[in-house]
């Protein structure tokens, strides 16, 4: 495990406020340092530049200025320097030959001669070579200095206040951007104290991030309570379906063991309690393979075909107990689901038809991307089968027929896992029900190279639909 370092320990004690508006100060202040830094040197440059242009256009006007008197260069009497300007004519050694204008400190010194623009004891010179002298132009630059002191003073106070400024804004910022997460953070708290899963979280206005975030929450919470009543309806409704078997069972234990028995008793007491644990086992079978439908799938390619062959032969005890026989029609299928998930619910529809179905046969189809299983009789009330797809829920006049009621809804749950589509169809006499699955993209051919027949083999009229 890596260790953290003390700066990101320090950040992991901070609020999401602080560390935001530590984020946007940071910007911010490079920013405005750039940006100051930036305007600093560009002044600078532009003042520098207008005063070399000053001395340039004074040294041109110095230069038409000099005069020769007895082999001596000197400026005219009408050279009249404006300002704190210097203009001298200098000798090879560097010594004054002549000067107007304001004069430098420690002017009876040579001046050193170096062609061209230089900064010397607070002054720009500009030194140029003519008539076999040299042309010096000077002035102080602590006007220059003084402005850009000035200037730096100013970026700094208002660099410092922009800053301030800025961290308070974006702590306001972050605080009012974040509300929304403060009132997911409360009302998750608040649930998980309380349980209380009718409470949403306040929809934040708009259509941005936080917007998004608000509204997925509630919609995450509707699903959640939705689930949640469900699973209390389940397991209310499971207990008492189970409280009725058991009780049966612990009766005929109390019954068994009241009084001493002969043994033919006791495996005659032992037989009848049988056929009450099987009931109780089937039922907890059912219930867990319901529970595991909420799982993630393990999709696979499945053939139905033979998956039909081999639950109806498993069938076939039921329907001579049932005085009925299966037929079958079958053709080659492949589908995308689970082949126990499949096993499980051609055996639910076929039990269901066997057992509450009219006439004495039962038709088992497999067509492309589909099965259907057909009874005789009308079937249940087309009202009501929105019902039966619920845990535990039987139809009208069936409660003398054996069952739990969790056939029609385990199917209904493997559909949707699979997404899937089961479909009841009415149809005078007969009553069918169809398990249609997605279309793949490419079908997935037989085991002998044969493709799937028409989906429209299982094609159930839409009017019939419930």
């Amino acid at each position: 495990m890596i260790k953290p370092t003390p700066l990101q320990t320090l950040l992991g004690r901070l609020s999401l406020r602080v560390k935001l508006m530590l984020g946007y100060a940071v910007v911010f202040t490079l920013t405005v340092l750039l940006g100051g830094a930036g305007v600093y040197y560009s002044a600078e440059r532009a003042l520098s530049a207008s005063l070399d242009s000053t001395l340039r256009e004074t040294a041109s006007v110095a230069q038409a200025s000099i005069d020769q008197e007895d082999g001596r260069a000197t400026f005219k009497s009408e050279l009249k320097p404006s300002g704190d300007l210097s203009i001298e004519l200098l000798g090879a050694s560097g010594q004054v030959l002549s000067r107007v204008g304001d004069a430098e400190d420690g002017a009876g010194r040579p001046f050193p001669v170096t062609l061209g623009f230089s900064t010397e004891n607070a002054r720009r010179v500009l030194t140029l070579r003519t008539n076999g002298v040299y042309l010096r132009v000077s002035r102080p630059t602590d006007t220059l200095s003084g402005f850009l002191e000035t200037l730096a003073q100013l970026l700094l106070i208002g660099s410092v206040f922009m800053i301030a400024v800025s961290c308070g804004a974006g702590y306001w910022l972050a605080n009012r951007a974040l509300k929304p997460v403060d009132a997911v953070a409360r009302t998750a708290e608040s649930i998980a104290a309380r349980g209380d899963y009718a409470e949403r979280v306040p929809q934040a206005p708009g259509t941005d991030e936080m917007a998004r975030l608000t509204r997925t929450v509630n919609l995450m919470l509707d699903g959640l309570a939705g689930t949640i009543e469900r699973e209390k309806d389940f397991a209310r409704t499971a207990a008492h379906e189970l409280r009725t078997p058991l009780t049966v069972l612990r009766g005929r234990l109390d019954l068994a063991l009241e009084r001493p028995r002969e043994a033919a008793e006791y495996h005659k007491a032992l037989l009848g309690m049988v056929g009450r644990v099987e009931a109780l086992t089937a039922l907890t079978e059912g219930l867990l393979a319901l529970a595991r439908t909420d799982a993630p799938a393990q999709l696979e390619d499945v053939e139905l075909a033979g998956i039909a062959a081999g639950m109806a032969e498993g069938c076939e005890d039921l329907a001579h107990g049932c005085g009925k026989h299966i037929r079958l029609d079958l053709e080659p299928s492949w589908v995308c689901a689970e082949g126990e998930g499949v096993e499980r619910a051609i055996r639910n529809l076929l039990e269901n038809a066997l057992k509450y179905g009219a006439g004495d046969e039962v038709v088992l189809k497999v067509a492309a991307h589909g099965l259907q299983v057909t009874s005789g009789g009308p079937g249940p009330d087309p009202a009501q089968w929105p019902r039966l797809l619920q845990p535990f829920e039987r139809g009208a006049g069936v409660q003398g027929v054996s069952g739990s009621g969790l056939g029609l809804a385990l199917v209904s749950a493997l559909a949707r896992r699979w997404d899937a589509e089961l479909v009841p169809d009415w149809s005078g006499e007969t009553f069918s029900v169809a398990l249609v699955f997605p279309l793949k993209a490419t079908p997935v051919p037989g085991p002998s190279g044969e493709q799937p027949a028409d989906l429209s083999a299982l094609t159930v009229p839409s009017q019939t639909r419930s």
